[in-house]
């Protein structure tokens, strides 16, 4: 989407935050015997820390190294300098990567970053630090605040800008950033720590020598995410040859995963989760694999023995992914997912608590999607009539949270009213 149809409310927002990066920058130049070297190396060094950067799953966001940069150069440098680095290496970085589409958003990203930087370096000041100098453990509590102030306003002014650009919930977002901005700021900041006294004592040689296990933690966190993708790749070409013997239903797997992600992000469930429910959720009718294609793809009714055969692939599929490791433990996610919570479900008639969490969403993203695709016995229905239909049967057969999850999500998506 382009700059001239964004909402008003993000462009007062967007003006606001430029201004203000721009004031900032203007009322803090660097003091006049900043040393100029030290200065270039930094900005190339946070340059190449966000071209160096690994994209997390789902487009979350990217894990760099900048926030540790930034906290070395205020505590080396000051306040100051480190917000100029950070605005000239956004700048060079924008340059490099070409994205010339996209001005507005470096433009945002620009003054934003040293925005903060800037503030949380006067916090570090405020609090009884000195730029230049490091004095453990005296300075434990200005380093704290420093990078509370840098968490906080980061999440706190990102957030806004987001829930206005994608016009979501910004308290949902908020939590959401929070939780993936803490664990890797508590991690980041002893290594800005360190880079300040190596720097402080060995110079440039001394941060280049952290370079090398820095880059070695990247390369191993990038083969990570790429064994992820490996791992979800086998999985969607698995289905994808089960889906082969059911042309009714072909893409119906990854549809559903897709809507248990929304609703599991909805209900803020860690990331960790996140990624076993959509694996889960790719597999939930693997088992159809072993339902002869005359009985999967019959037109008309079934026969009592024909719907024997198929209330089997919940079992079937169960035993598959108990062999699969890494979602193991899920495998009774498949066997359930047909269940109800007022008990007239299959395979075993559960109820209520019986029904664990990621069943309950697999089950209400497996059912919409079904209302809403075409089948041979029934024509699909449009998202309202669905969800009014899963509301009808909220509390019986699918469970309310979920239900309303799934409704938040289609809002915020922007395909429901």
């Amino acid at each position: 989407m382009s700059f001239q149809k964004k909402s008003l409310a993000y462009k007062v927002y967007f003006f606001l935050i430029v201004l203000a990066g721009t004031l900032f920058l203007l009322f803090n130049l660097p003091p006049a015997g900043a040393l100029v070297w030290p200065l270039v190396f930094f900005v190339f060094l946070q340059a190449g820390a966000e071209v160096l950067r690994v994209p997390l799953p789902r487009g979350q966001g990217t894990v760099s190294v900048g926030f540790a940069l930034d906290l070395a150069m205020i505590i080396i440098f000051g306040p100051a300098a480190a917000a100029w680095t950070s605005f000239v290496s956004t700048v060079l970085l924008f340059v490099f990567e070409r994205r010339w589409a996209r001005w507005y958003q470096t433009l945002f990203n620009a003054l934003l970053f040293p925005l903060v930087v800037g503030l949380s370096g006067y916090v570090y000041l405020e609090l009884g630090g000195r730029s230049g100098a490091i004095r453990l453990p005296g300075d434990l509590v200005p380093l704290f605040g420093s990078a509370s102030a840098y968490l906080l306003l980061n999440v706190l002014l990102v957030t806004i800008v987001l829930a206005l650009w994608q016009k979501i919930s910004f308290r949902a977002n908020y939590l959401t950033n929070m939780r993936w901005a803490l664990p890797n700021y508590l991690a980041l900041a002893p290594l800005g720590l360190l880079l300040a006294v190596l720097y402080l004592n060995m110079g440039v040689l001394g941060v280049l020598l952290l370079a090398v296990p820095l880059l070695l933690a990247r390369h191993t966190f990038l083969l990570y995410m790429k064994m992820r993708e490996q791992h979800l790749g086998t999985i969607r070409a698995l289905v994808r040859a089960m889906e082969a013997k059911d042309h009714y239903t072909c893409g119906h797997s990854e549809r559903v995963a897709e809507y248990s992600v929304l609703i599991g992000q909805e209900l803020r469930l860690r990331e960790d989760i996140l990624e076993k429910l959509e694996a889960v959720a790719l597999l939930h009718d693997i088992g159809k694999i072993g339902i002869p294609e005359a009985v999967l793809n019959k037109p008309g009714r079934f026969t009592s023995e024909e719907y024997d055969v198929m209330r089997s692939h919940p079992a079937t599929g169960a035993e598959i992914v108990k062999n699969i490791q890494f979602i193991s433990s899920y495998a009774e996610v498949v066997r359930y997912h047909h269940e109800r919570l007022d008990g007239h479900g299959y395979p075993n008639g559960r109820t209520g608590e019986e029904i664990c969490l990621a069943t309950r969403i697999v089950a209400v993203a497996d059912a919409f999607d079904a209302m809403t695709s075409g089948r041979p016995y029934h024509q699909p229905k449009t998202l309202s009539q669905a969800v009014a239909e899963m509301q009808l049967c909220s509390g019986t057969q699918f469970c309310a949270d979920v239900t309303a999850a799934l409704v938040r999500a289609l809002r915020r998506r922007g395909e429901l009213k």
